[in-house]
């Protein structure tokens, strides 16, 4: 809403500038010349680079069928192709050991990353199974001790009572 109302008054500005101005039509012909002449060249920028995109493919193929295409220079991204395909040049080789030792740091960050996820949860299954066996004690110990009278009440009425080893 705002912006409108200060496009409004600009206009009004504009519109009251160009009645009281002698050479009013001269001065609308130049501001409209000005600002068609760099809205034109925006478009024909714009233009261009579409043209040029869609000849940056054609252009290889022109360049393999005329007999150029290794030197098509002149082609828009156009990357050479390999002068020495399948050896490898010093260059292409410390390249290849550069990127060889950053892979290897990465993988040995991975590494690190996935030993202590694995020490984390082994901590964790640790704990859990001490707990386990703590409550399994409890549990044994409970069990005996219910058997354990229920044993003595057994050896009594079997006549077996004070020889009660097991």
């Amino acid at each position: 809403v705002s912006w409108g109302q200060d496009e409004l008054k600009g206009w009004h500005k504009t519109a009251s500038a160009l009645q009281f101005d002698k050479n009013a039509e001269t001065a609308l012909v130049a501001l409209k010349g000005r600002q068609g002449e760099a809205a034109c060249v925006a478009a024909d920028a714009t233009r261009r680079a579409q043209v040029q995109n869609k000849l940056a493919g054609i252009c290889e193929d022109m360049c393999k069928e005329v007999g150029a295409y290794p030197k098509c220079a002149q082609c828009p991204d156009f990357v050479a192709p390999d002068s020495t395909p399948g050896v490898m040049t010093w260059d292409e080789l410390l390249e290849h050991m550069d990127n060889l030792a950053a892979w290897g740091q990465d993988e040995l960050k991975s590494w690190h990353k996935t030993a202590s996820a694995l020490q984390t949860v082994k901590q964790a299954i640790t704990q859990s199974e001490t707990a386990c066996v703590a409550a399994d004690m409890q549990h044994r110990a409970k069990f005996q001790n219910k058997l354990a009278g229920i044993c003595e009440d057994m050896c009594k009425e079997v006549g077996a009572y004070p020889k009660c080893a097991q």
